[in-house]
C-alpha cells in the first residue's frame, strides 16, 4: 500500500526543497506590530531590467530621541546592491530555509507581531523562515539601503 501512495506523494517523507533553476527576481520582508516602530515593509526587485526598492519603516534614534519616517515606492537602486541580495542568498541559501506550514491557530491575538520574509526565482516564490543569521542580514541590508536613499530623496 505504501508503495501505491508513494506514486501520489503521500509516502510521508518531507521533500527536501531543491535550489529554483531561476535567479534571484525578488525579495521582500515585513513585520506588523502593535507597536508602529517596529512595523516595516520592504521589497526589491528586478523590473524589466531595472532595480527598484519600495520600503516603508521608522528608523529611530534613541539616543536623541528623534525618529525618521521613510516611504520610498519604486526607487531605482543599482544592479550592484541587488545583487547583494543574491550575494546574501548564496551564502545561506535562501532556498534551504524554507517555511513550514503552520497550524492554523484557533486563538486570534490581535497583538501578536507577524513577520514575513518571501524571495521569487523568475515566477517561483518561496516563504522562508524569519528567524536566524539570514533573516538578520536581509533586514540589515533593507534598511540601510532604505536610509540611504531616504537621504537621497530630502
Amino acid at each position: 500500500m505504501s508503495i501505491l501512495f508513494s506514486f501520489f506523494g503521500c509516502s510521508g517523507k518531507a521533500k527536501s526543497p531543491s535550489r529554483p533553476n531561476e535567479q534571484l527576481s525578488s525579495v521582500s520582508i515585513s513585520q506588523s506590530h502593535m507597536d508602529r516602530t517596529y512595523c516595516y515593509s520592504f521589497w526589491a526587485r528586478e523590473q524589466n531590467g531595472s532595480y527598484l526598492l519600495d520600503a516603508e519603516c521608522l528608523i529611530v534614534d534613541y539616543d536623541n530621541n528623534d525618529c525618521k519616517e521613510i516611504n520610498l515606492t519604486d526607487t531605482a537602486i543599482t544592479e550592484e546592491e541587488f545583487q547583494q541580495f543574491a550575494e546574501l542568498d548564496s551564502k545561506y541559501d535562501f532556498s534551504g530555509h524554507i517555511k513550514a506550514r503552520r497550524k492554523k491557530n484557533i486563538f486570534f491575538a490581535c497583538d501578536e507581531t507577524i513577520t514575513n520574509f518571501f524571495v521569487k526565482y523568475g515566477e517561483e516564490g518561496l516563504n522562508v523562515e524569519t528567524n536566524g543569521e539570514c533573516f538578520k542580514a536581509v533586514n540589515e541590508l533593507f534598511f540601510q539601503l532604505a536610509e540611504k536613499y531616504a537621504d537621497n530623496n530630502d
